[in-house]
């Protein structure tokens, strides 16, 4: 008796790219004149074309994606978001008592701000004319958030209002944190995502999420065992015809090395690795997300982008953007048990009043660029 083959609702359907480089470097090359001409104010448009470039370039069993959002929310978003920024950085140099109220709007505004970028970026993407959302409460924002925040507000703060105290530096130990923050921001953002009235089910805790900092650790405490023994080497090794000072150098020079293969290593290995974490852990009824990103083949692209980026003085970023994505895209796929086009269907769109995506249009923010 033979096996029956795997049957088309049992494939895994990848996430496909059709755009260019040399497609996006005229949307590129123009998003850039006009945002410099305009003083910055054009980066919402750039910011909008330049989404609805890669997500309608972005095609899943044969349908794309797209993007809907107003320039105008995201400029509205900005404004705001420089205003409070800029406030940040003179108010302390204007007054004590302007600097503390500059300071506590940051830390209020900033997670609400945070929460209404996701709100807005995946309300107004929208696959088979079905939007996405996101479904996270304010009051858990603000437990996700605020930390990160305060660790980017306070030190300036403190060094202001207590000057040569050792208080003021002793904030940054709130970095030590920074794994199990960054994991539950993570997770924070993938179990509230929703597709149509369609929430998603995410099965992994912040602990879960932190990991490849652990092992990103451990990778480079045995990195200083390595500059241990090179020093070591140095003193023991007998010092003949200019050795002595030559030894004199080694272990810095060992140590330098050392430390920035850890830096080259570390931040692709945390990313896709967290990445892979995420997205495979993420799912929706019937619908099940698998992200398959590699350590090395990540490293090697992003180096090769790195290299020519500054080979052309800035002009192949559009290529490698595009490389990224269509990497990143690449190593996503979507399987459905019970076939994709049922699970589709079964998702609905949102009421707008339960959606109350009302506030994410007017707001816009959008913090990345």
């Amino acid at each position: 008796m033979h096996e029956s083959p795997t049957s088309p609702a049992e494939t895994p359907l990848p996430l496909t790219f059709s755009g260019s480089g040399a497609e996006y470097f005229r949307i590129w090359i123009v998003n850039l004149l006009l945002t410099v001409a305009t003083l910055g104010i054009y980066s919402a448009w750039a910011k909008t074309r330049r989404l609805r470039y890669f997500y309608r370039n972005t095609q899943l069993a044969g349908a794309a994606f797209d993007f809907r959002g107003d320039p105008k929310a995201i400029l509205r978003g900005r404004v705001l978001a420089v205003a409070l920024l800029a406030a940040y950085h003179y108010a302390f140099g204007f007054s004590l008592k302007a600097g503390v109220v500059t300071v506590a709007l940051l830390l209020a505004g900033l997670p609400f701000m945070m929460r209404s970028a996701l709100r807005f970026r995946l309300a107004n993407t929208v696959y088979r004319g079905l939007p996405f959302g996101f479904a996270g409460g304010i009051k858990e924002a603000y437990l996700v958030y605020l930390l990160p925040v305060a660790i980017f507000v306070l030190p300036g703060a403190l060094v202001a209002l207590m000057p040569g105290r050792p208080i003021a530096g002793s904030v940054f130990l709130l970095y030590l944190c920074w794994p199990l923050m960054h994991g539950a921001m993570k997770a924070y953002q993938h179990k509230h995502l929703m597709a149509g009235d369609q929430h998603a089910a995410f099965a992994l805790g912040t602990a879960d999420l932190a990991k490849p900092y652990v092992r990103a650790f451990l990778f480079g405490l045995g990195l200083l065992v390595l500059i241990g023994a090179a020093f070591a080497l140095a003193v023991i090794l007998p010092r003949g015809h200019g050795w002595k000072n030559a030894a004199a150098f080694l272990p810095a020079i060992i140590g330098l090395v050392i430390g920035y293969v850890f830096l080259l290593l570390s931040g692709p290995y945390i990313m896709v690795h967290m990445n892979n974490l995420a997205w495979s852990a993420t799912s929706f009824p019937g619908v099940r997300i698998t992200c398959a990103m590699r350590v090395w083949p990540y490293l090697r692209l992003q180096t090769v982008n790195v290299l020519l980026t500054l080979l052309t003085f800035g002009l192949y970023r559009p290529f490698a953007v595009v490389r990224t994505w269509k990497y990143r895209v690449a190593h996503v796929s979507i399987e459905a048990p019970d076939g994709f086009e049922q699970a589709v269907l079964a998702a609905r769109r949102r009421p707008v009043a339960a959606a109350g995506d009302g506030v994410a249009d007017f707001l816009g923010v959008d913090l990345s660029w």
